[in-house]
């Protein structure tokens, strides 16, 4: 069901306010790890509005690539970017014994949100 995109929309948009709450808090990974949240949420967000669909796959640079399927373009590979970047923090964040700095919190941020702007432009939200 294509309207299920705005779930996976809301469910950015908690995660995007509980990242910027931990980074006030200087909760760094619990930021850098809703911030990975937030870039899942919002491609499934796409996928759903755009194809009905959402990435099968464990990898999630799978479903980056999918997005890029989906919505071909110039504008849809540069944002794909940020959220690959994000993305590629995942098992850093998530299994590695290092904690996250305010610097990679900010940096997983600000890539957040510039993916979340762009998709904006592509849901109607």
């Amino acid at each position: 069901d294509k309207s299920s995109y705005l779930n996976y929309y809301k469910k950015a948009q908690e995660f995007i306010k509980t990242m910027e709450d931990c980074i006030k808090k200087e909760y760094y990974d619990s930021a850098a790890l809703n911030g990975v949240h937030a870039i899942i949420s919002l491609i499934d967000a796409i996928l759903v509005f755009h194809a009905g669909v959402v990435s099968a796959s464990q990898n999630h640079e799978d479903a980056i690539k999918l997005l890029i399927e989906i919505v071909p373009g110039t504008e849809t590979k540069n944002y794909a970017k940020h959220a690959l970047t994000v993305i590629k923090q995942k098992t850093v964040v998530e299994y590695f014994d290092e904690l996250a700095t305010e610097n990679q919190a900010a940096e997983i941020s600000k890539h957040v949100n510039r993916f979340f702007c762009w998709v904006k432009t592509k849901l109607p939200v």
